[in-house]
């Protein structure tokens, strides 16, 4: 064999390697098309998917206001928490929240994602929302004792706070009514 020839045959192998390896980061980068993906994947690095759950009508009919809407983050190697986005509240009109909680359903992240008035505001601020990081079922999330007010946006925080506390609720609600639960598929 002439070593023409041997060189050519490495430029095949290595060009098939890097369309391999191509076409494996288009397979990815079609999962994580979905721009929550980047949200999810900060909190949890090893997420993949992220896909709605069913809420049934007993439990939707159960008292839970705000609209939630609540999805599974899934890993390779199964379920990696739940992201829940709803609609709080307070004197400066609605708003929007959305809280990650991890399998065991303790807290990972808390945000507000819209707030409408200029009143209150102070409630959006990382100082307030890292306040229910690592807070669980069985913590009492009481405005005031374990959870700080803030001056300005004390019925914004309080709002807050309750729709914290019903993101860990319904999703107890969910695993405790329908053990079996499904995802709605995209």
């Amino acid at each position: 064999m002439s070593k023409k020839y041997f060189q050519h045959i490495l430029n095949i192998a290595a060009l098939t390697a890097i369309l391999f390896a191509s076409s494996c980061n288009e397979t990815s980068s079609t999962i994580s098309n979905d721009p929550r993906m980047g949200i999810a994947g900060k909190i949890f690095p090893s997420a993949i998917d992220i896909s709605e759950m069913e809420i049934s009508r007993s439990i939707s009919l159960q008292g839970y206001s705000g609209s939630p809407r609540i999805d599974e983050v899934k890993g390779p190697d199964g379920l990696l928490g739940y992201w829940v986005e709803s609609k709080v509240v307070s004197r400066s009109g609605p708003f929007r929240i959305r809280v990650l909680l991890d399998p065991q359903l303790f807290v990972k992240q808390a945000k507000v994602i819209s707030y409408p008035g200029k009143r209150g505001r102070e409630v959006c601020s990382p100082v307030f929302t890292r306040q229910f990081n690592g807070k669980g079922p069985k913590d009492p999330l009481q405005l005031g004792k374990d959870i700080d007010a803030i001056s300005g946006a004390t019925i914004s925080s309080r709002v807050m706070t309750e729709g914290v506390l019903n993101a860990i609720k319904l999703i107890r609600c969910i695993k405790e009514n329908n053990p079996q639960r499904k995802s709605v598929k995209p």
